[in-house]
């Protein structure tokens, strides 16, 4: 009988030590719910460089003085994404701009090197429509993307010889570019995660670019094919 008066007892001081129902139903409450870390895309940034020269077939001055020089350009471009088809496409509106400048030096009557410097620099600024298809990356696990640009760009110029500007104006014409990117959130999907988590950068890639510059026959002919690369990141 003792036996069974103890065992009531411990049963009892056990049923004590247990939290009611409701008690445990709010402990869950306080646990949060998983997050979704993917943050909403707005736009896109890309940095980029690469070597640029005029076609010396039409400004053969320009390589005259500047023959061993390339640049380099250095340029950024900001895409506001105007429609996204998930996980397929992007459509987007850009614009870009840049800097890219030369040195070398005046020549005398007998066409020999002065010890005067002169100087050629430009400032593209762009307007651009672009499609970037992004579905091998995210359907297929492929880390590739492919985008097309069509646009226009305004060319601002200028020489200096001495120090002393000597001519100016502009260049205008149409711009074309193919880009080949690859995804970096293939390789590293966690580091893709503590990323957007932290900073709201959705994707981050790295890319090369083919283009060309065309400008009009009124405008001084510094357009050529040329190619850049670059760091990109999706916000």
């Amino acid at each position: 009988m003792m036996r069974f008066a103890f065992a009531l007892a411990a049963l009892a001081a056990l049923g004590s030590l247990t939290p009611p129902p409701a008690a445990a139903q709010q402990d869950d409450d306080l646990i949060p719910p998983a997050r979704n870390w993917i943050s909403p895309e707005r736009f896109m940034l890309e940095v980029r460089v690469g070597p640029y020269r005029p076609d010396k077939a039409d400004v053969p001055a320009f390589n005259t003085f500047f023959s061993d020089d390339v640049g380099p350009l250095l340029a950024v471009e900001l895409d506001v994404i105007a429609y996204r088809l998930d996980e397929i496409l992007y459509v987007t509106g850009a614009g870009g701009i840049g800097t890219v400048s030369y040195d070398g030096n005046t020549l005398d009557a007998l066409g020999d090197e002065t010890s005067e410097e002169t100087g050629f620099s430009m400032i593209p600024l762009q307007l651009l429509g672009t499609l970037r298809v992004d579905a091998l990356a995210r359907k297929l696990g492929v880390p590739f993307i492919l985008t097309g640009k069509l646009g226009y760009q305004w060319t601002r110029w200028s020489t200096e010889s001495g120090g002393t500007e000597d001519a100016d104006g502009w260049s205008v014409g149409l711009l074309w570019a193919a880009q080949l990117a690859l995804d970096l959130d293939t390789f590293e999907p966690s580091a893709a995660r503590n990323m957007d988590e932290e900073w709201g950068i959705n994707h981050s890639f790295l890319f090369f670019e083919l283009f060309r510059f065309n400008p009009s026959e009124e405008s001084l002919p510094i357009g050529n094919t040329a190619w850049c690369g670059g760091l990109g990141f999706t916000f």
